[in-house]
């Protein structure tokens, strides 16, 4: 498999090198660099077996109860099919940047380049989950001081970022809105590191319950647009967000969750991915093409 890492100083755009991979205790080895901000393994042949303490738990509800659900699905589908008909009448031509965050936002940029593929979208891939951590002894320490999770890799990529984009004519800020507390922090991250003088932010996403749960959030990221800060927010609701919190279904995760953000696939013992993901993947992306 094919490992993407990134440091603080940065070479290239998505990663800044490429390293190929064959076994579990090769990566582990990799990924074990205290100058490293984050890593992605891509699940290209020939694959290997992954492990760890934090890989296979079943640790949220909708992993422990999931049940397949076409109409779920199909709500999904069709939000993100609205998202990029919208996205596409607004930014055709434009050279979009597009971050979204690992993990919730990979199933709506695949939405996004499945139903707007009109539109010329670069992808980038930060990964903040904030249950994730550095090993204290790497001396990594967020603002407050504290040994730094996943939540501080957003400031750390998005300094990064800060040589390319001028490259683009706006950057993309796509994610899931639950209650809409990360989309609203990273946004304030954003205005805070003044990414919004480098380039024009749009933020864009998919609400849970139609939007029932983020009112206030959404409100908040409204007034950020009045400001004149961020130039547009965008959004969708379906009838359930649930890809962040179920693995299997997303088909990404961490093997260890005190070794950083390093996200790796999830596979089953045969190297595939699991059941849950390949159905909702056909029937929210699958198929002809939306509207």
């Amino acid at each position: 498999m094919r490992c993407w890492r990134r440091f603080a100083e940065a070479r290239d755009l998505e990663f800044d090198d490429a390293v190929e991979v064959d076994t579990l205790d090769k990566w582990r080895r990799l990924v074990a660099d205290p100058a490293l901000i984050s890593s992605i393994l891509w699940p290209e042949a020939p694959r290997f077996s992954l492990d760890g303490p934090d890989y296979r738990r079943l640790s949220h509800p909708h992993e422990k109860n999931y049940r397949h659900d076409p109409s779920r699905n199909a709500s999904y589908r069709a939000a993100c099919g609205q998202l990029a008909r919208r996205l596409q009448a607004e930014y055709a031509g434009a050279n979009i940047l597009v971050y979204a965050p690992l993990r919730g936002a990979l199933p709506i940029w695949k939405g996004l380049r499945r139903f707007a593929p009109e539109l010329c979208l670069t992808p980038y891939f930060p990964v903040t989950s904030s249950f994730v951590f550095y090993p204290e002894e790497y001396g990594i320490r967020n603002r407050k001081g504290r040994p730094a999770s996943g939540r501080f890799t957003h400031i750390l990529e998005l300094r990064r970022l800060r040589p390319f984009l001028a490259q683009f004519d706006l950057l993309l800020y796509v994610d899931e809105i639950v209650s809409g507390g990360m989309m609203k922090g990273h946004l304030r991250d954003m205005l805070a590191l003044d990414i919004d003088r480098a380039i024009p932010i749009v933020a864009a996403g998919l609400a849970d319950r139609f939007g029932d749960r983020s009112a206030l959030s959404r409100r908040i990221i409204d007034g950020m647009v009045q400001a004149g800060r961020v130039r547009q927010f965008i959004w969708e609701g379906c009838a359930e967000l649930i890809t962040e919190d179920q693995r299997f279904l997303l088909g990404v995760h961490y093997t260890d969750y005190h070794r950083g953000p390093h996200v790796v696939p999830m596979l089953t013992a045969d190297l595939t991915f699991h059941p849950d993901h390949v159905a909702f993947e056909e029937e929210a992306f699958g198929g002809g093409r939306e509207g």
